[in-house]
């Protein structure tokens, strides 16, 4: 919250022409690669393990990841989506990484995730879950919840 505090996110952006969009209601900040704090290289390190632990074991050809923070609001969602642009398959795994601490299910925020036959599956943002998903498979929204909601999403990618 410090980071949305002192203004450093910015409003989400959606697609190729990084449109701000009501289909989002999200504040971002990316990490940048060659300026990442001592918490962001611990989780670069993470993601980067994971990275290399999926291509060992499942072939999956991922080359590198992209990360950022998510702040939503009270009353903030996201809108059904894939994670993969348009015609681009580049984003491989979608990893998101929950950072609320004492969160109850009450409180909403959960990431419903769309299941192939046609049900679905709620996880709700409780601090240290880590949920991976295939980007390009499963569609999926952020529900609105009663107090701020915050996360690192990350993609893991493959060269297109």
């Amino acid at each position: 919250m410090a980071m949305h505090d002192a203004q450093l996110l910015t409003p989400a952006r959606v697609g190729a022409n990084r449109a701000t969009t009501l289909l989002r209601g999200d504040s971002t900040r990316w990490f940048q690669p060659d300026a990442l704090s001592t918490a962001q290289q611990a989780f670069a390190d993470r993601i980067e393990a994971l990275r290399n632990a999926l291509n060992r074991d499942l072939f999956l050809g991922l080359i590198d990841s992209e990360s950022h923070y998510a702040v939503y609001r009270p009353g903030a969602g996201y809108a059904r989506h894939l994670d993969c642009l348009r015609n681009n398959f580049g984003r491989v795994i979608s990893a998101v990484f929950y950072l609320n601490e004492a969160w109850q299910d009450a409180e909403g925020g959960a990431l419903r995730l769309y299941l192939a036959d046609q049900s679905y599956h709620d996880v709700f943002p409780r601090a240290g879950r880590l949920l991976l998903f295939l980007s390009a498979q499963f569609e999926h929204e952020v529900l609105p919840a009663t107090r701020d909601r915050m996360s690192i999403a990350c993609w893991m990618r493959q060269r297109v």
